[in-house]
């Protein structure tokens, strides 16, 4: 279930959830949530209370779209393979 929702940092560094994504994680107001760095353009929210191997299971396949347009992994690991030898 891939949905964007925008929403835009407040001068005082605070998000707003939009109420779809809220409604849809069950995040209600004083939850605490982990924020994790995934790279340098992405972060992940997760809820707090979930156990970190619960976590690491639903976060399985993030990311597929990404290595499909690259051609897939194969196709990705070779161009890299390639490179070396340039």
């Amino acid at each position: 279930m891939n949905t964007t929702n925008t929403t835009t940092i407040s001068s005082k560094y605070q998000v707003v959830i939009p109420k779809a994504v809220r409604k849809s994680t069950m995040l209600e107001a004083g939850k605490k949530v982990d924020v994790v760095l995934i790279d340098e353009h992405h972060i992940m929210l997760s809820s707090h209370d979930m156990p970190p191997l619960e976590r690491l299971r639903r976060m399985r396949g993030l990311g597929k779209e990404m290595w499909r347009s690259l051609g897939g992994t194969d196709k990705y690991i070779k161009n890299e393979r390639n490179s070396w030898d340039r």
